[in-house]
Order: C-alpha cells, then structure tokens, then sequence
C-alpha cells in the first residue's frame, strides 16, 4: 500500500506549492486581511455538503456494482462484501483524486480484489463510467450561464465530445475488441492488450445508455451541492455578491477546464480559472477574496476529499483485510497507475 500513500503525498505537496505561490504572488498580507472578517460557518456548510456529494458518489459506486453482479453468487463474486466495507473501499478510492483524471481512483478496483477476491478488471470500468458520468454532470450545470458566457461553450462541446467517444468506443463490445486488436498488433502492447480484454464485458455493462442516464442524474445532485457549496463560501466575505446561477457556471466551467488539462487534480488549472472569472464576473470580489474563496472551495472539495480517503485507506491497512487473491489474474496488471 505504500506506494499509494507516496503518491498521494505527491499530489498534495504539489498542491501546497501551487497554493503558496499564488499567495506570494497576489500578497499574503492582502488575502490574509480579506479572511479576517470571513464567516466560517460557511465552510462548514460547505463541508457538509461535500460530505452528501460524497455518500452520492458511493451511490453511484453501489448501482454499478449491482449492474456488475459482484454481490451474486459465482466465481469473483463477493456475496459477503458488506455496505461498511464498501463503503470504505469507495472512501479509500478518494486519496487518489490528486491524479490526472483522477484515473489513480480505480485503487477501488484494487482494493477490492484484496479486500474479498473480486477481479480488478471486472470493477476497474466503474471507475470509467463515474468520470463520464460527472463530465456530463458539469456540463449540464455549466450551461446555467454559458449563454451569457459563450466564450466558454468550447469547452463544454469538447468535454461532451470526448464522453460520446469514449461511451461509443467503451460501451460497444464489438468496438472496443476491434480497438484493443489493432493496439494488439504492437508489440510492446500485446502484453497489456490481453490483460484488458477482461475489461470489455464490465465496460458494456456499467456504459449502456439506462446506466449512464441514472449516473448522470447522481452526478448532476452531487455536483450541484459543490456548487451551493461555492455560493455560500463566496458569500462569507463581507460585500460580496454573486448568484448562485453565476456560481454554478462558475465552478463547473472551471472544474472542467481542471478535468481537460489533465494536470493531477486539475492543480492550478481549476485555481487559476476560477480565481480570474469570479474577480471579473462577481460584484465586490477583490483579487485577494478571489485567492482565499478559490482556496477555500477546494479546500472543502479536493483536499477535504484526500484527508476522508487517507482515513479510509489508513482503517483498511490497519484492519488488514487484505486477502489471498480468488482470482489467476497478473497482480502487476491489476496495479492502478496514475
């Protein structure tokens, strides 16, 4: 497990860089005076909040492995895995959101199969599905104001181009085996190829179009509350207005900017979008309350999310439910990279 843990580490130094250089930048002594009279039940609401969107999130984690069959009874099925233990794999998944794409969550997958012998390439699609799912999710609530802010309808039709490929291609057995034979024929790939033709069956099953609708809907909630979340920490500096509409736009357009950049977490992209468009757009938002609010509200979202996961991971470690695999599967080729 540790090379997880270094790897999240990784990703949170990289944060506190970021943070801190942006805070020289602008002037610590400014952003500090503009927290000094700051409300901080608001980030306390907002914590809330994430926690909800996160219990929504396991939702979505539980619906696919319903879909999946995981629970039933065969071979590399779990009919004993519990709601709690679930829950805690799911939880333990978030230490990796400091990842590009966030791709290093399907330690999910990972944990699974060591916690009760579940095959990693019969899970590890889940992981493809939820990343879909809430790119359509910030989609959706970024058109709240993308007709006053046209600027910004490129990135939505990249971000829904690439989920339509990527449901096309994954959902689609028969193209998704005519992918993985063409990368088949390199060979340096052919290794990898085999392994991932595992993956085809759970792709189809947690990628059919009833599946994503559902998913989509969770999603379009979870995100939502991340978005109220932002209001409310905006609205803890004295003098500021902003509506909860410009805030949703606000942080949907700029998470999905974080998400195409494919910087580990959306690290400075998200920060340095948000913090330019809510300076401009807001009344009474000055460069140093666009800093804090910007740190706060990932904060409450990001790094709140690493802190729960590293908790999770820490209780799965400790509880050492590790067990002997139930399945013939390479190890090397079950290990997430991020």
């Amino acid at each position: 497990m540790s090379r997880f843990v270094r790897r999240a580490l990784v990703g949170v130094a990289l944060g506190v860089l970021v943070y801190a250089a942006a805070v020289l930048w602008v002037d610590a002594g400014r952003v500090q005076e503009a927290m000094s009279d700051y409300t901080w039940s608001m980030v306390l609401a907002a914590l809330g909040l994430s926690s909800v969107n996160y219990l929504l999130r396991f939702l979505k984690w539980e619906l696919c492995l319903g879909w999946l069959g995981v629970r039933d009874a065969g071979p590399g099925a779990a009919p004993e895995l519990t709601y709690g233990r679930s829950l805690l794999v799911y939880l333990a998944g978030l230490s990796m959101s400091v990842t590009p794409g966030k791709i290093g969550e399907v330690l999910r997958s990972y944990l699974l199969r060591e916690t009760d012998g579940v095959p990693f390439t019969r899970t590890a699609p889940v992981v493809v599905a939820d990343r879909l799912t809430d790119l359509v999710a910030l989609v959706v609530l970024s058109l709240v104001g993308i007709a006053e802010h046209r600027e910004y309808l490129p990135v939505a039709l990249v971000t829904l181009a690439l989920v339509v490929a990527g449901v096309v291609v994954l959902g689609s057995p028969r193209l998704c085996r005519g992918l993985l034979a063409l990368l088949g024929r390199l060979p340096k790939l052919r290794g990898l190829v085999a392994r991932a033709e595992g993956l085809v069956d759970s792709s189809a099953a947690v990628l059919r179009l009833r599946s994503l609708a559902v998913l989509s809907v969770i999603s379009v909630a979870g995100w939502g509350l991340e978005c109220v979340g932002y209001w409310l920490i905006l609205h803890g500096f004295l003098g500021v207005e902003a509506s909860l509409a410009l805030c949703t736009f606000l942080w949907a357009t700029t998470t999905l900017i974080g998400a195409l950049s494919f910087l580990p977490g959306g690290l400075g992209a998200t920060e340095g979008s948000l913090a330019v468009l809510v300076a401009r757009l807001a009344h009474g938002v000055t460069q140093p309350i666009a800093l804090a609010s910007t740190i706060l509200i990932r904060a409450c979202t990001l790094w709140y999310g690493e802190v729960v996961g590293g908790a999770a991971l820490a209780v799965l470690i400790r509880r050492n439910a590790s067990r002997q695999p139930a399945c013939d599967e390479p190890t090397a080729a079950e290990s997430p990279t991020a």
